[in-house]
C-alpha cells in the first residue's frame, strides 16, 4: 500500500509537537521555577517598638534608657548575588530604623534555587548555617503542609513552621505560614549594638524600670552577689506570620513580632530583666501591591509555560497525526471516463 509523503511529514510533525510539549513540561517549566538569578527584591515594613538608648545607658540616665512605642521602619533587600548551577547565593539585608536606633541585620544564604532551602555553599563561600530550612521567601507552589522548617538569624536556631490555612492579599490566594524562634541571642551585629557587661551601681539604678515580678527576683541581696562589673546574656525571640502566594511562592505580606530581653546571672538561676529591643512590624501596602503585582506577572508566565504552551502543542501534534492517518493511502488511479473493460475489443478464434 502506497503512502501519501504528505501524511508522512504530518505523522512527523505532531511526533515532534508531543515531544516538545514534553520537554517543556519536564525541562523548560523546572528551569523556568528555579529562583532567578537577577532577583532582587526590595521590601519595606513599618510598626512600632521599644528600644534601648545606648547613649542614655553610658551617660546614666536611668530615666530615658527604655524609649517606648516609637516609630520602626525596616528596609529588606533579598538579591542574588551569585549563581552556582542548582545552588544561589543570596543576601538577605534587614536595617531597622526605630527611633534613634539603627539596628543592621546582613545575612549571606547558600540556597537550593528550587526548593528556597538551605545547602552547603561553594568552596570558599561563607554563609548562615540553615541547610535544610528556608530563610528568604517560599518555593514556587509551597506545599499546604507543616512540612518547612525556617532558619532564625537572631538565634541562629531551626525550627518547624506551620502551615494555619489560606487567604487572600491582593487579588492572590496566599497560604498562611506561621513560626516562631526562641533562643540566646547569636548574631554577631546584634550583640555589638549590646553592653556586654554594666558597672553593678548601673545595674542597680534601673531597677525601678524592673517589673514586679521581676523586680521580686532581683533583691538587693541578688544584686550584691552579682561581680562587678555585671555580665550580660540576651535571649531572642521572634515569632512571624507569612501570607505566602500560592503558586509563585512570594511573601507577599508578613507581621513580625522581635523581642531581645537582657539576662543577669545570679548564682544557680538565671534572671530575665526588662526587654531591650522589642518591635512589631508588618509589609507597608505598599511593598504588599509590588509584592502581589511580581506574583502576578510571574504566575502568568509559569501557566503560559506549564499549560498553555504544552497543551497547545499536544493538541496540534495529535490533530496532525489524526490528518496524517486519515490521508495515509494514495487513491487509486482513475479509469478514463465512457471506458469499460466490456467493451474492449476481444481476441478472435481463427
Amino acid at each position: 500500500m502506497a503512502v501519501r509523503r504528505s501524511s508522512i511529514v504530518l505523522g512527523a510533525v505532531g511526533v515532534v509537537a508531543i515531544v516538545l510539549a514534553l520537554l517543556v513540561w519536564f525541562v523548560v517549566v523546572p528551569f523556568a521555577s528555579q529562583l532567578p538569578g537577577n532577583t532582587d527584591l526590595k521590601v519595606t515594613y513599618t510598626g512600632t517598638g521599644t528600644v534601648l538608648n545606648a547613649s542614655a545607658l553610658q551617660s546614666g540616665d536611668t530615666k530615658d534608657i527604655i524609649e517606648k512605642n516609637v516609630p520602626v521602619t525596616v528596609d529588606r533587600e533579598v538579591k542574588v548575588t551569585s549563581v552556582h548551577g542548582s545552588t544561589a547565593i543570596v543576601s538577605d539585608d534587614l536595617t531597622t530604623h526605630a527611633g534613634t536606633q539603627t539596628v543592621p541585620n546582613d545575612n549571606v544564604y547558600a540556597l537550593n534555587r528550587t526548593t528556597l532551602e538551605g545547602v552547603a555553599p561553594p568552596a570558599g563561600i561563607a554563609v548562615a548555617p540553615s541547610v535544610g530550612a528556608l530563610s528568604s521567601a517560599f518555593p514556587v507552589a509551597p506545599k499546604a503542609d507543616d512540612s518547612y522548617r525556617y532558619y532564625d538569624s537572631i538565634s541562629r536556631k531551626i525550627v518547624p513552621i506551620r502551615y494555619a490555612g489560606t487567604s487572600s492579599i491582593d487579588g492572590r490566594s496566599v497560604n498562611i505560614y506561621k513560626f516562631s524562634a526562641t533562643g540566646p541571642v547569636k548574631d554577631p551585629e546584634l550583640l555589638k549594638l549590646l553592653p556586654s557587661a554594666l558597672p553593678k551601681s548601673q545595674l542597680g539604678s534601673i531597677a525601678p524600670l524592673l517589673p514586679a515580678a521581676v523586680l521580686a527576683k532581683f533583691t538587693p541581696a541578688v544584686l550584691g552577689s552579682l561581680p562587678d562589673p555585671v555580665p550580660l546574656t540576651y535571649t531572642g525571640t521572634i515569632t512571624i506570620a507569612a501570607y505566602v502566594d500560592q503558586q509563585t511562592g512570594v511573601p507577599i505580606s508578613e507581621t513580625i513580632s522581635q523581642q531581645v530581653v537582657v539576662n543577669v546571672k545570679a548564682g544557680p538561676q538565671t534572671v530575665s530583666l526588662i526587654p531591650v529591643l522589642a518591635l512589631d512590624f508588618h509589609s507597608t501596602s505598599a511593598s504588599q501591591q509590588y509584592l502581589a503585582n511580581k506574583a502576578s506577572s510571574s504566575g502568568q508566565q509559569l501557566t503560559v509555560l506549564k499549560v498553555i504552551v504544552p497543551v497547545v502543542l499536544v493538541v496540534l501534534g495529535v490533530i496532525a497525526i489524526v490528518i496524517a492517518v486519515l490521508r495515509r493511502r494514495r487513491p487509486a488511479p482513475a479509469t478514463p471516463a465512457g471506458t469499460d473493460s466490456a467493451d474492449e475489443p476481444q481476441p478472435q478464434n481463427t
